[in-house]
C-alpha cells in the first residue's frame, strides 16, 4: 500500500475519525497528526523524541541515502550538518546572499520578458543558479544546463525512493537478500541505479568545485568556506560532512496564476512604496505589508511539502494514545493549512487574513511549511527573502493573466498538482506581459547596469 504525499486524503478522514489516525501495514505503523497543535506538542516540545526518521530499508540501505541531510537518524552527523548549514543561512547571514539573490532575480524579469511563454524553465532556473553560486560559487547561465537536470532528477528519485508504503522491502528488510534474477527482486536492480545516479547528483558539484580551488579560480562559497576549515583529526570525515551538507541544500533550494484582485492591490502597493523606477529590494520588505502577505498565503493555499515521517526511537505516550518506537509520524501541513479553525473559508485565497485586527492572532503558515522542530529547513531565512525578491518583482514589472483559446475566451488553470515529496504545479498556460513600456525599459536598463 503506498501512502502517497497527498495531504487531503488524510485530512479529509481525519473529519470522521479524530485529528490523530494510526493505521499499519504489514511491518509498519503510521500516525497522521491532523491538527497543529498536536504537531507542535510532539515534534516542538517533545522534539528530541520525534527527530528521528522511520527506517526505510529502500531509501536508507538500497539506494544509500541513510547519511544524507533529508534521512539521517538524529546524532551527531546530522548536528554537524546543520552547525555547517546554519553558517550560511541563520538570520545573521542571510543578507550576505541578498545581492546574488538581487542580480539572480534581475536575470528572471529578463528572461521573462525575452520569452513568457516558458516561464516554469525560467522559474526552475532562478532557483537552481541562485543555490548552485550560494553551495558550490558555480555561476550557472544555460537553461540546458546539467546541473538543472541533475537537481530535478534528484529531486525525482528520491521521491520514488523513500515513498512511504511504496517498497515491499520497507515491511520486510530480509526481501534485501533475495538474488536479483527470482521474480519479484527487481527492485534491487532499480535500487543499484538509484544509487549511482543519486551519487553522482552529490559527487559531481562537489567534484568541480575542489578542482577549481585547485586550480586557483573558486568562487566564494559555502563549500569553499568549509573546506578551509579542515579538522586536523579527521579531514577525510569533515569533507564527507561538508559533501552532503551541500548537497542537501542543493535539493532544498532548487525545489522552493495569481488572483487578479490579489495582483492589483499587490501592485499598487509595489507602485506606492517602491514607485517604477527602479526594482524592488530586500530592504524595502518591511514597508511592503501585502506583498508579505501575499507570499505567506501562497505557502498556506498548497503547501508544496508534505507528509515527511519522523519517528521516536521508543514508544511514546499521547492523549491516551500509544506511539510505537520507529512509527512513522507525520504532520500533515495540508490538513492545518486548510483548518476553518485556523483559517476561516481556507479554500479562498486571501492575503488579507493576516493584516489589521483581523490578522493578528492568525498562524504564519511558514511556521509549519517548512518543517517543524529540530529537523525544521534551517534556510528558511534565505528562502524568505528569495521568495520576496521573486514575488515583488515580478509583480512590479509583470501582469500575469489568464490565456486565451482560439476563440478569445480565457482558459481557467486547473488546481493541480503533483503528488510528490516536494510538489509542483502541473504546466499550465498563462500570459506574462510587461505593465508597460516603462517597465520594459526598466528591465533592460537593470540587466544592461548589472552587465556592466
Amino acid at each position: 500500500m503506498s501512502i502517497g504525499w497527498d495531504g487531503q486524503p488524510y485530512a479529509k478522514m481525519a473529519k470522521d475519525w479524530g485529528p490523530i489516525i494510526y493505521f499499519r501495514v504489514p511491518g509498519r505503523e503510521f500516525v497522521f497528526l491532523n491538527d497543529y497543535e498536536d504537531a507542535v506538542n510532539l515534534f516542538e516540545k517533545r522534539g528530541s523524541l520525534y527527530s528521528y526518521r522511520p527506517h526505510m530499508h529502500m531509501a536508507h540501505e538500497l539506494v544509500g541515502r541513510k547519511i544524507t541531510v533529508l534521512f539521517a537518524q538524529y546524532g551527531d552527523r546530522l548536528k554537524q550538518y546543520r552547525r555547517m548549514i546554519n553558517t550560511i543561512t541563520n538570520p545573521r547571514a542571510a543578507p550576505q546572499h541578498w545581492p546574488l539573490q538581487t542580480k539572480e532575480t534581475h536575470k528572471l524579469l529578463g528572461r521573462l520578458l525575452e520569452s513568457p511563454d516558458r516561464f516554469l524553465n525560467h522559474l526552475r532556473q532562478h532557483a537552481v543558479a541562485t543555490t548552485m553560486m550560494m553551495v558550490y560559487g558555480y555561476n550557472l547561465v544555460e537553461s540546458h544546463d546539467v546541473h538543472i537536470d541533475l537537481a530535478d532528477k534528484m529531486a525525482k528519485l528520491t521521491n520514488i525512493a523513500s515513498q512511504p508504503g511504496r517498497w515491499l522491502v520497507d515491511s520486510f528488510p530480509w526481501m534485501e537478500y533475495i538474488p536479483e534474477w527470482i521474480p519479484g527482486a527487481g527492485f534491487k536492480r532499480f535500487a543499484k541505479q538509484l544509487h549511482s545516479e543519486l551519487e553522482q547528483f552529490t559527487d559531481a558539484p562537489m567534484r568541480m568545485t575542489k578542482e577549481r580551488i585547485v586550480d586557483g579560480n573558486a568562487e566564494p562559497c559555502f563549500v569553499v568556506t568549509q573546506l578551509e576549515e579542515k579538522d586536523p583529526v579527521n579531514p577525510a570525515l569533515h569533507e564527507e560532512y561538508v559533501k552532503y551538507a551541500a548537497a542537501g541544500m542543493y535539493s532544498g533550494g532548487t525545489d522552493s496564476g495569481i488572483f487578479p484582485e490579489v495582483q492589483k492591490k499587490a501592485q499598487a502597493e509595489l507602485d506606492d512604496v517602491v514607485g517604477t523606477d527602479r526594482l524592488p529590494a530586500v530592504e524595502d520588505m518591511p514597508r511592503l505589508p501585502y506583498i508579505d502577505a501575499l507570499i505567506k498565503e501562497i505557502h498556506r493555499f498548497s503547501p508544496i511539502i508534505n507528509l515527511i515521517p519522523h519517528a521516536a526511537p521508543v514508544d511514546d505516550e499521547y492523549k491516551g494514545y500509544i506511539i510505537p518506537a520507529g512509527a512513522a509520524v507525520i504532520a500533515n501541513s495540508w490538513a492545518f493549512a486548510h483548518d476553518e479553525a485556523l483559517y476561516p473559508a481556507p479554500y479562498t485565497f486571501d492575503p488579507d487574513r493576516y493584516l489589521g485586527v483581523r490578522g493578528k492572532d492568525v498562524v504564519d503558515p511558514r511556521q509549519f511549511v517548512f518543517g517543524l522542530g529540530r529537523r525544521r529547513c534551517a534556510g528558511v531565512a534565505v528562502a524568505e527573502s528569495f521568495s520576496f525578491l521573486a514575488v515583488a518583482s515580478v509583480l512590479s514589472v509583470f501582469d500575469i493573466k489568464k490565456a486565451t483559446d482560439e476563440m478569445g475566451r480565457e482558459i481557467t488553470p486547473e488546481f493541480d498538482f503533483d503528488d510528490a515529496l516536494i510538489s509542483h504545479p502541473a504546466p499550465f498556460p498563462c500570459k506574462i506581459l510587461p505593465r508597460s513600456p516603462v517597465a520594459t525599459a526598466l528591465i533592460q536598463r537593470t540587466l544592461l547596469t548589472s552587465s556592466e
